[in-house]
């Protein structure tokens, strides 16, 4: 309404003008034809001014309407995006559960893997163990990782008694560090054409304890997870590593016969040439076993 009555007020003006024209039109002819002559080019100009106002409603008609469409455009823009978050949350909620259902699967494979295999981690007996395998690094002997997964398996008894020996271990400030427990039998192959010297690796046409789940190859760890200093680090293949060899200083000696000992009263046998190594006594009642490491690790894992 305001700005109709603007219009209407410009439309006025030139019947002023008019009026104007004629009260003027006693003056002299001079004067007046002077006054005419600006009074119309007055009206020309408000004439002029007049057209641009009307364009200048049509185009704030014309943002108006846009403005309209854009509002209502952002309105469902913003009803989808609603909907948007929603089916997401509950493809979200889908995804979770069917990755629950898929972990649960794995772990009954794994268990249904265990029981057929009498192979347990040995975490899953003992969590206070520490376990750190050189094998499945670079920082070994054949200087390559020949384990794709760090898991460490025994045969369920082997994995009692070497807590049993942890439980030990504890009593005094200490733990044991496993660095290995089961090998495949394809990894003995490995092992027996790279090794220096095969007097330390088991033939592999026999096959060894550690393709059993029934050895273990350990030294201890302090409380802050410091290694204990022993006659030598693992795998050295020289007579320093033989329980037997006269040259040990007196701390390594002491705790590899603390070692030696808790591990013996928990039902584990000793070799001479490896004074990590330790052989379940009851080794022989299990079979040599071929089962990847990696088939004992979850494929699916929803906790990170």
């Amino acid at each position: 309404m305001k700005k109709r009555k603007q219009i209407l007020k410009i439309i006025e003006i030139p019947i002023l003008v008019s009026l104007i024209l004629v009260l003027v039109s006693g003056c002299s002819s001079t004067s007046s034809t002077q006054m005419e002559a600006e009074l119309e080019n007055l009206e020309a100009q408000l004439m002029e001014r007049e057209s641009d106002y009307a364009e200048i409603v049509e185009t704030n008609g014309e943002l108006e309407e846009r403005i309209s469409l854009l509002v209502e455009e952002k309105t469902t823009l913003a009803s989808d995006n609603d909907k948007f978050l929603q089916e997401n949350e509950d493809l979200k909620i889908e995804v979770e559960s069917l990755l629950m259902k898929l972990e649960e699967i794995e772990r009954e494979r794994i268990a249904q893997l265990s029981e057929e295999t009498g192979l347990v981690n040995i975490l899953d007996i003992d969590d206070t163990i520490v376990v750190d395998m050189p094998y499945a690094t670079d920082d070994n002997f054949v200087e390559q990782a020949v384990y794709p997964v760090e898991v460490a398996l025994l045969q369920v008894e082997t994995a009692k008694k070497l807590k049993q020996a942890n439980e030990l271990a504890k009593e005094d400030g200490y733990r044991i560090k496993v660095w290995d427990g089961y090998r495949p039998h394809d990894v003995q192959f490995v092992f027996w054409e790279l090794t220096p010297d095969r007097d330390y690796v088991g033939d592999p046409n026999q096959g060894s304890n550690h393709n059993r789940g029934a050895a273990v190859d350990v030294t201890l760890v302090d409380e802050e997870g410091n290694e204990l200093e022993m006659p030598t680090g693992f795998d050295e293949f020289s007579e320093r590593a033989w329980l037997n060899y006269q040259g040990n200083s007196d701390e390594a000696q002491k705790n590899m016969e603390y070692l030696v000992n808790i591990m013996r009263q928990s039902g584990f046998t000793t070799i001479n040439i490896e004074w990590w190594h330790f052989n379940d006594s009851n080794a022989r009642n299990y079979p040599v076993l071929n089962v990847p490491l990696e088939d004992f690790v979850p494929g699916v894992d929803i906790s990170e």
